[in-house]
């Protein structure tokens, strides 16, 4: 594909249902945006997790992650960028209040940094659309943070101080010593789903070490893959701010209250 590389080119993949609703069209895949809510403790909401749904020309689903293998690393970052452009549009249009939590890969944070002037795409981009920049929270997997190269926490220091929020995905699930993530000093901590399940299963090890050290480094901490009132309760317990799960809400699309 030509590498996307100004607005119009975005633009011109850009479509909207009967809803009006955007969704893109990249290549031969149909690209959409669904929504999962955040909640604070209280039970209010905090913010939406903007999730990518990807759809070939037979309509059937495939797995983002495996759309994303299959493509090379400038296609990879167009569709990342498009996921982008997508999300910001159909979050925008629902007016609804809270953050918005992108989830990104990492050779688009990478590229953006190095390439977009500190991301002043993105900037320019919730002028256009009526948002702040506090209310984007950018999203990468711990692995991918202490895994690749130093430039990538680079970036994401960047991107904060460009007015952007920083959010550690899947905190916890692999073995680490956490220093990059340490260095950073994240926004947000999103504990791996798999910490919570060793916690009710009478293990709370691993669960009570990043939180110790979320709270040492000043980290607002979200608990992942909340899916009964049981895990809700005991998670509440322990005092986390913010929770995210299926017990409190699927991934759905948002409401359209203005075009834009």
């Amino acid at each position: 594909m030509v590498q996307l590389t100004t607005q119009q080119a975005f633009e011109r993949l850009l479509f909207r249902d009967t809803e009006g609703r955007y969704y893109a069209r990249f290549a031969d895949y149909r690209l959409q945006s669904v929504f999962q809510p955040l909640f604070y403790r209280s039970g209010g909401i905090f913010g939406y997790e903007a999730l990518l749904r990807v759809y070939d020309t037979q309509g059937r689903a495939l797995r983002p992650d495996l759309f994303f293998q299959s493509l090379d690393t400038d296609d990879q970052i167009d569709a990342d960028r498009l996921a982008r452009v997508l999300h910001f549009r159909n979050f925008a249009q629902a007016r609804v209040p809270g953050c918005l939590s992108l989830n990104l890969i990492p050779c688009t944070v990478l590229h953006d940094n190095g390439y977009r002037n500190n991301f002043d795409l993105m900037i320019r981009r919730c002028a256009e659309l009526g948002l702040e920049t506090s209310q984007v929270i950018l999203e990468v997997l711990e692995y991918e943070i202490e895994q690749s190269p130093l430039q990538l926490a680079a970036s994401l220091r960047a991107a904060k101080e460009a007015g952007f929020g920083v959010a550690v995905d899947d905190f916890g699930a692999v073995a680490s010593g956490h220093g990059r993530v340490k260095a950073l000093c994240p926004d947000i901590i999103k504990i791996d789903r798999s910490l919570l399940l060793d916690y009710m299963h009478g293990d709370a090890g691993r669960l009570q070490r990043v939180l110790e050290l979320g709270w040492q480094i000043g980290s607002r901490m979200l608990i992942e893959g909340v899916e009964t009132a049981e895990q809700l309760e005991a998670m509440r317990g322990l005092g986390l701010e913010l929770y995210q799960g299926f017990h409190l809400a699927l991934p759905g699309e948002l409401g359209v209250a203005e075009l834009v």
